[in-house]
């Protein structure tokens, strides 16, 4: 190929490509948004009536998550011995040692492999780090589930929190885990906003393709 001064230097794409790159490197364009604010805090305040407990129940339901609250943690025991069964949430599978210690308390059977024989349902259970207010979002950290599969693989994923880890948002999750970070305590942060949806080709939804089709919080009041 030649160049447009007639000559008969042959110019790869690959160099082309480079010379473009080298340019785009030494002529930097103007900045298109230099006034532009990433600071404030663009999402609606909470209502103070409501705070953060009340408003994350509201949209984690909204987002179609199931809502138990509980007053105490031996509630939470008898409300899975009874739940269990009737809804279809036998063999609990848990992965996190922190659950399956509290499921050993209260005499709960769980198993540590997941079941897939005869098109089985896997209900997976596990405790989590906070709730967060503005989104409706439930945070597993690796000390949580102690496997990715834990929320990936189960049908049904079920969590158990606490009032206390309720936050009011993403940005104080981030405050807290880099401060946890500087203390040499890092942790795999995993973001769940209701149960998996997805759309297929016909842009119809399909929920539980890459998560669970039901997440449900038992919130214990303590």
């Amino acid at each position: 190929m030649k160049n447009h001064k007639g000559s008969d230097q042959v110019t790869t794409n690959k160099e082309q490509i480079l010379a473009k790159l080298r340019n785009a490197i030494i002529e930097k364009p103007e900045a298109m948004f230099e006034d532009i604010d990433l600071r404030t805090d663009t999402w609606k305040p909470i209502n103070e009536e409501d705070g953060n407990a009340i408003t994350f129940v509201q949209n984690f339901k909204e987002m179609g998550g199931i809502f138990i609250y509980l007053e105490s943690e031996a509630e939470f025991g008898e409300c899975v011995k009874q739940l269990a069964p009737q809804n279809g949430w036998e063999p609990l599978w848990c992965t996190g040692h922190q659950m399956q210690a509290l499921l050993e308390k209260y005499g709960l059977d769980y198993c540590t492999e997941p079941n897939r024989e005869n098109k089985q349902k896997i209900v997976g259970i596990t405790t989590c780090k906070y709730l967060v207010a503005q989104t409706g979002s439930i945070i597993l950290t690796d000390g949580d589930t102690d496997s990715r599969k834990a929320y990936t693989e189960p049908d049904v994923l079920l969590v158990l929190a606490r009032t206390d880890q309720i936050v009011e948002s993403l940005k104080e999750v981030f405050q807290q885990q880099k401060e946890a970070f500087n203390a040499h305590e890092s942790s795999q942060l995993v973001i769940l906003t209701g149960p998996s949806r997805t759309y297929d080709i016909e842009q119809e939804v399909i929920q539980g393709v890459f998560g669970p089709r039901q997440l449900a919080v038992f919130l214990i009041d303590e």
